[in-house]
Formats: C-alpha cells, sequence, structure tokens
C-alpha cells in the first residue's frame, strides 16, 4: 500500500460513466498539465461501452484505474475515491470536460499560498458545437457563500480541495441531495474553511444533451432547492415554501402580485439585506443599490394600482433612498397605472 510520504501531492479523481465519445480528449487534458505530480485516479462506474478499454490503453505511470463490476452511480463512485485517496489535494474532473493546461499549477501554488482556503475553483468555458461562454463565479469567500443562497457558484469540475478538512470534518457527498451533491458539499465545507473562485479559465464544460444537469434537470432543481433552504437557515433565513417563491419572483424580476403582498416582499428584502451585510460581509452600499432596483421591479409589477404603489415603495429605505430615476419612473408609472410587463 502506498504511503502517505509517498503519494503526489494532488489527486484528480475522475469518474468515468459511458464516457467514451469525449474520454479520451479528457486524459489528454490533464496528463499534459504544467504541473506533474499528480496522480490521476479513473473510476470506471460499470460502463457499458468502451471506456474501460480507453482508459487501459493509455500508457501514463500517473493513471491509476479502479472499476465498479455494476453501476454504483456518481455519488457512490465520488465517495470511493475520496476514501481510496491520500494525496494533499483533491481535483475533480468530468469525463466529458477538458481541462486547461495549467490548471493544476495555478491551483496548488493558490493554495500553497492561501492555507485558510480549504476549497479552490475558478472559471469556466461553458461550450457547444456552436458557441462558447465564460462563466465567472464571485471569487472572494463572503461573496460565494452569499451567492450560494441562491445558487451554485463552484463549478464542480473546476474545484480542488485539501483532503485534511475531509477527513477532519468526516465530509463526503451525500446521496440525499442527487444531483446537487456538490452544491450541498460546499455548503457544509463554507463552515470549516474559506472558499475561493480563481479568475482563470480552468476547464472547458462541454454542454450537450447528455450531461446529468440536462437529463435530470427537475431532480437537480429539487435537490438544490433543499440545499438553499439549508444553506438559509443556517445563515438565519429559513423561508417557507411560500417565502422562497417570493424571494425567487423578486430576485428574478418576476414579481406577481397583489399589491398587498409588497408588505411582505419589502420584509423579506429587509431581513435578507440585514442578513447578507452581517453574515456574509456584503458591500453595504452596492447591495443597497441591487435591492434598490429589485424593489422597483416589484412595485413596478403591480404599477397599475395606482399611488398607493409608491407609497409603499419609498416607505423603504431602498426605495426612498435609492436611484432617484428609479423613484421618478415609478411616480409616473403609478400616476398613470402603467405597470411593468
Amino acid at each position: 500500500m502506498k504511503t502517505h510520504t509517498s503519494a503526489p501531492r494532488v489527486t484528480v479523481l475522475l469518474p468515468v460513466y459511458n464516457g467514451e465519445p469525449y474520454l479520451r480528449e479528457a486524459l489528454e487534458s490533464v496528463l499534459s498539465q504544467t504541473y506533474r505530480d499528480f496522480r490521476l485516479l479513473a473510476i470506471d462506474d460499470g460502463s457499458t461501452d468502451r471506456s474501460l478499454e480507453i482508459l487501459r490503453s493509455v500508457r501514463d505511470p500517473r493513471l491509476s484505474i479502479e472499476t465498479n463490476q455494476a453501476n454504483r452511480g456518481l455519488i457512490q463512485t465520488l465517495n470511493k475515491g475520496l476514501d481510496l485517496i491520500e494525496s494533499e489535494y483533491v481535483a475533480r474532473m468530468d469525463c466529458d470536460d477538458i481541462a486547461t493546461p495549467y490548471r493544476l499549477e495555478e491551483q496548488v501554488a493558490f493554495m500553497d499560498a492561501h492555507p485558510d482556503i480549504g476549497l479552490c475553483g475558478g472559471y469556466y468555458e461553458r461550450f457547444t458545437d456552436t458557441e462558447s461562454i465564460v462563466v465567472r463565479p464571485p471569487t472572494k469567500h463572503e461573496d460565494i457563500v452569499y451567492a450560494l443562497i441562491f445558487d451554485n457558484v463552484m463549478a464542480h469540475n473546476t474545484v480542488m480541495f485539501r483532503r485534511s478538512i475531509l477527513e477532519r470534518h468526516q465530509l463526503r457527498y451525500d446521496s440525499a441531495f442527487a444531483y446537487a451533491e456538490d452544491y450541498e458539499l460546499w455548503v457544509r465545507f463554507s463552515h470549516h474553511s474559506r472558499l475561493a473562485n480563481l479568475s482563470r479559465v480552468f476547464v472547458k464544460y462541454r454542454f450537450h444533451p447528455n450531461n446529468s444537469s440536462s437529463r435530470f434537470k427537475q431532480q437537480q432543481e429539487i435537490s438544490a432547492a433543499k440545499v438553499r433552504y439549508i444553506h438559509r437557515s443556517n445563515l438565519g433565513l429559513a423561508p417557507d415554501a411560500e417565502v422562497a417563491d417570493l424571494h425567487r419572483q423578486l430576485f428574478s424580476l418576476q414579481f406577481d402580485g397583489p399589491p398587498s403582498r409588497l408588505h411582505e416582499a419589502g420584509a423579506w428584502l429587509s431581513k435578507l439585506y440585514r442578513i447578507a451585510v452581517l453574515r456574509c460581509r456584503q458591500n453595504p452600499f452596492t447591495l443597497f443599490m441591487e435591492f434598490n432596483r429589485l424593489w422597483y421591479s416589484a412595485c413596478g409589477k403591480v404599477a397599475d394600482s395606482g399611488a398607493g404603489v409608491f407609497f409603499r415603495f419609498v416607505k423603504k429605505p431602498y426605495g426612498l433612498f435609492g436611484n432617484p430615476l428609479y423613484t421618478l419612473k415609478l411616480l409616473y408609472r403609478c400616476l398613470n397605472r402603467a405597470k411593468i410587463v
């Protein structure tokens, strides 16, 4: 058995299930990294295509192959990998994505220089056969913790984490959050360590119909909603189902009234503002102006109810002391009963 001292500093954990179309390109992108002190642990999860054959055809001593005799699913396969890994750092990779050549080198350098960071992700390029876009999640711990209230902002296939934190706090992926298991793990990780995303593209994420996020979109959203509820509750923001729906409406600029519900909407924004500033260390002015925009949108959606909506708007600080242009526009809309459509 390999000892801790002989283990490389990084293990790249690569679960594989029927990845034949893209697997070879993914492997090459890892094995051609500028950083060399790593092991690539590929676990074939009972593939029925040529995935295992492709893995066994690679002649590189850094590649280790494990197999599941039958398909056990992503979460069990990931946890099996975590139990096998002995290295200081663990990096994640998917079998249909492409790692940029400098990924491991830059993440290791950053983690070495910032021992308070236990989990580090980065930007990623989401691409299809016809288009691509660079996704730029928040980079600072406080901004990430705040953004996790709304969604997962640490791309699973970009992350590197310290194994010591996993072991010290017995952190593993939880099967109760299938298809959002990474999101849930990051929320728990944030209780024990600071998080970061680097402003560099670390992975080219191939978006296609066989992605889990495409095939299991509904199940993913159900699990993600559970994670959001847990994270908000941990921050002192435990909304019931009705308030959670109101939250979604406000932040998607799709408030659908009635006007009497503005009181509830304003109260929720006020509570969220306090938590975001005090617990998540968000910039008070920047957040104030963002909430001014959300409040204007909500009030504007029911401006056809008249002047009463305008008076509700200016009762809130982020209405009265916000962008004067929003105040004037809402006054015009309320006087003319012209709601935002």
